[in-house]
């Protein structure tokens, strides 16, 4: 039970921009309710505009793969230990790790062990992949809060308490939302004005860009080829990847299609709600793209010795979130090998060219978006405020 003589204390552990954007939607629904609340952990920009305190850099848990941490695993160590030691100091009322399983669930699992309730947001794809951690988070977690519906009956499975609370992103985003205008806004549409435009999204880490970068500048190549009047836009997701773009695109080889691309700082939910369609790295951007309702490409391409060892254990069919959520392949997947200029310009093209196919995605993507619209912050706050012996000022039957 919180103690009702000092203000709510809550812990929050985020990894990488999509945890940043759950964290701040999740910090706002709280204080809703409790304005005085306080948090405290690891978190970004967004988390932080919403008065989160944060302990250390969220990007050191922005890698991906099953080597690539390897190379961090003493800094990631030193700053769990650090999470853990100022945790246990300050007794927060309930522990919230947000993604990043592999560095979330040890740190729940000693938060839990000495009386703090824990709680986990965005489940991890035990269902797709490495199941035997499903035992790690019965250990680890007080509830698990889920984006995607079919996690709660896999999770009951295994008696973990969890709930859905359907996908921020169905909130905020949606077909018919209305363009905000702006200086980038108006770029854009003198853009659309020459040409089909296609929003190209290489990753949010350093690792995920530099392994598609040079091949989906090919791709763009590719496209005008046949397209002549298309138009490209690429949102950077941080300055450091906005300098490692500036400085490819200012390449001698990219200097004849230089002038068909805008490339921006940040800005990313804006250039795929502008576009006609959308390349990019695999991700939950996937889904902000169908929650938009624009048809797309995605390309996974992993570390070849990481590519070795998750291919072997992976349990689904699909990489992108939509087709795992609509077990069809709406959005087209390209993976490891399969990635080339010629694949992912085809099967963008073949959107323009076939009218038919992009609406089929389109129904297909508008039907996933009143699926997903569940209030989740709102529900999220909800059960953390329940873990923190506080009464929620929500209808339970909500969840």
């Amino acid at each position: 039970m919180s103690d009702n003589s000092k203000p709510l204390l809550i812990g929050i552990v985020a990894g990488e921009a999509s945890g940043d954007l759950l964290g701040a939607d999740l910090i706002r629904s709280i204080k809703a309710q409790y304005p005085h609340a306080e948090f405290i952990g690891l978190g970004g920009e967004q988390m932080q505009a919403e008065g989160f305190k944060t302990l250390d850099d969220m990007s050191l848990l922005s890698v991906m793969g099953l080597v690539e941490p390897l190379k961090r695993l003493p800094q990631l160590l030193t700053l769990r230990r650090r999470l853990i030691s100022h945790f246990l100091e300050s007794q927060p009322a309930v522990v919230v790790g947000i993604d990043a399983p592999d560095f979330n669930l040890a740190l729940e699992r000693k938060i839990k062990a000495q009386g703090i309730p824990t709680c986990h947001y965005v489940c991890p794809s035990v269902w797709a992949w490495r199941q035997g951690r499903v035992k790690g988070i019965r250990k680890s977690v007080d509830h698990v809060l889920s984006l995607l519906p079919f996690e709660v009956d896999f999770l009951k499975q295994h008696d973990i308490e969890s709930t859905f609370v359907g996908h921020p992103l169905a909130e905020q985003l949606s077909f018919d939302m209305p363009v905000v205008e702006s200086e980038l806004s108006n770029q854009l549409k003198e853009f659309r004005l020459q040409g089909p435009l296609l929003c190209v999204m290489p990753g949010s880490r350093n690792s995920e860009v530099h392994a598609l970068l040079d091949v989906f500048m090919e791709t763009i190549a590719a496209c005008l080829q046949r397209q002549p009047n298309m138009r490209f836009v690429i949102p950077a997701a941080s300055e450091a990847l906005y300098e490692l773009l500036s400085q490819r695109l200012s390449e001698p080889d990219i200097h004849l299609i230089r002038q068909r691309i805008l490339l921006t700082r940040g800005e990313s939910q804006l250039c795929m709600q502008m576009a006609d369609l959308v390349l990019l790295a695999s991700g939950t951007a996937t889904l902000e793209a169908a929650l938009l309702g624009k048809p797309m490409v995605v390309a996974y391409r992993l570390a070849p010795l990481s590519y070795a060892i998750m291919s072997r254990m992976v349990k689904v069919d699909y990489v992108a979130l939509p087709n795992l959520l609509t077990d069809k392949a709406y959005v087209q997947e390209f993976i490891q090998h399969d990635i080339s200029a010629e694949s992912l310009s085809s099967a963008l093209l073949s959107y323009i060219e076939q009218p038919a196919l992009a609406a089929e995605v389109k129904n297909a993507f508008r039907q996933l978006h009143d699926q997903l619209a569940q209030n989740a912050s709102e529900k999220a706050a909800a059960v953390v405020l329940s873990l923190a012996g506080c009464k929620p000022e929500v209808n339970n039957n909500d969840f």
